[in-house]
């Protein structure tokens, strides 16, 4: 056994997974370098493993095709040369069906690809009654997670990176560099299959991997293990912190809304707070992302009563009892608008829309407009029209062409239910009125800032 393999063999150990045989381990293989070198390295201890590959059917038929071909002829390969037990399955999606649930989860294909994987990891599991399935994130996957997050101001919890054991998954690679795995693939003669979308700049994780990691390793040395460490640091102090919320009493009532005493809720720490009310959320039924700055306007609250809306989500503050309910409703229910005249802080059924930095541009009082902690309108003419989405709605691109917004939130992938929520900027000194801005950076999207 060479030292990579040694190396898998700890890590898997590491992340409680027993390599003497006791346990049934199962590996999800694309064809790519990671993956395949796990296979490799598994086979060389194990006698028996259970392969499972998906074939998305998202690239032409004689790539993804040729992807599932060619793990099922290699776990054959090792299989007869190592005398082995490998049972390899392939899993084909119906092609057109990660489109259509990306347009169902709003969400774009990368992530609609990833929901369907998992959902077939799970049946596999199931099926197998596997005690882990390997899955093949290394070293290098692990950095571009953590950047990936910190642009995307991920909560405290995601800044940890991705982790080594998850439930039933398990990553034996995570500590290992992509170079010393086509190292060992090279020494040992074996190729592998190459996603040219991973050279793409489509996406924000093949922008970090060919953009912004080899600027960084150019220019910032040892910042991959500050990076590492920090991720280290983060992920042990949200363990802990997670870890308080079983002390904490969180009642499901019949009809899946949820209840917490207002009393233990107040006196917990800010940190806890905060994960209280997402679980609380999750727990009433809310599997989307909640902004970090509804939360904190619950928390920051100090009404005896009050009633806090974004989205389905509803959070009430009464007798003594916070309630968490999700609601099923239409986007009417979420319309909204307001003539802003002055700085402050307003109230809008997205969270809070925060005007300040009032000063004078070319003759009129402009301010600065924030929702959330990531979204920014700068020198917005006093006074202005804020409100919610209506159809045929259209705002200015870069080249001075009229936009329809309902594009803009295709192009976004902003699901239909979410739309109502983003702010649209409409001016009022102007004849006729035209919208200045979207801001959807709250809600994780971009903002779309027509330069005044």
């Amino acid at each position: 056994m060479c030292e990579f393999e040694e190396k898998v063999k700890k890590n898997l150990l590491a992340c409680g997974v027993s390599p003497d045989g006791s346990q049934k381990i199962g590996l999800a293989v694309s064809g790519g370098a990671d993956s395949v070198s796990l296979l490799l390295a598994l086979s060389s201890f194990l006698s028996s493993l259970y392969v499972i590959t998906v074939n998305h059917n998202i690239r032409p038929a004689l790539e993804s095709d040729g992807d599932a071909r060619f793990v099922s002829e290699l776990c054959q390969k090792l299989e007869k040369e190592n005398g082995k037990k490998i049972n390899c399955t392939i899993i084909e999606l119906p092609r057109g069906s990660v489109e259509a649930e990306a347009q169902k989860r709003g969400r774009g294909t990368e992530d609609a690809a990833r929901s369907l994987r998992y959902e077939a990891f799970e049946k596999f599991i199931s099926q197998n009654q596997l005690d882990a399935l390997c899955l093949a994130h290394n070293r290098n996957d692990q950095l571009e997670t953590i950047l990936m997050r910190f642009l995307q101001g991920a909560s405290f919890d995601s800044a940890g990176g991705i982790r080594a054991r998850r439930g039933p998954y398990v990553r034996p690679l995570l500590n290992i560099a992509r170079t010393e795995i086509e190292s060992y693939l090279t020494g040992l003669g074996i190729t592998w299959r190459t996603d040219k979308t991973n050279f793409e700049t489509d996406y924000l994780r093949n922008k970090i991997r060919l953009k912004l990691l080899p600027f960084l390793d150019e220019n910032f040395e040892g910042w991959q293990t500050a990076a590492l460490k920090g991720a280290e640091k983060n992920a042990e102090d949200s363990e802990f912190i997670q870890s308080c919320l079983e002390a904490f009493k969180i009642l499901q009532n019949a009809d899946g809304s949820v209840e917490l005493p207002l009393d233990d809720f107040i006196n917990a720490p800010e940190a806890v707070k905060y994960r209280l009310l997402l679980e609380a959320c999750n727990r009433a039924g809310e599997s989307e992302r909640i902004p970090h700055q509804f939360l904190k306007d619950v928390i920051l609250c100090q009404a005896a009563s009050f009633s806090k809306r974004f989205g389905s989500i509803e959070i009430r503050r009464k007798n003594n009892q916070l309630f968490i309910k999700k609601y099923s409703e239409s986007n009417t229910d979420l319309v909204f608008s307001d003539i802003i005249e002055e700085s402050g802080t307003f109230e809008f059924p997205f969270g809070n829309l925060l005007v300040f930095n009032y000063k004078e541009k070319n003759g009129k009082a402009c301010v600065s407009v924030q929702a959330g902690e990531n979204s920014l309108a700068e020198n917005i003419p006093l006074p202005f029209f804020v409100r919610s989405f209506r159809p045929g709605d259209t705002i200015l691109s870069a080249d001075g062409s009229e936009k329809k917004v309902s594009d803009i939130y295709s192009d976004w992938h902003v699901p239909p239910e979410k739309r109502s929520l983003l702010p649209v900027i409409q001016m009022l000194d102007e004849n006729p009125q035209s919208i200045k801005a979207i801001l959807g950076g709250f809600l994780g999207y971009k903002d779309w800032i027509v330069k005044l």
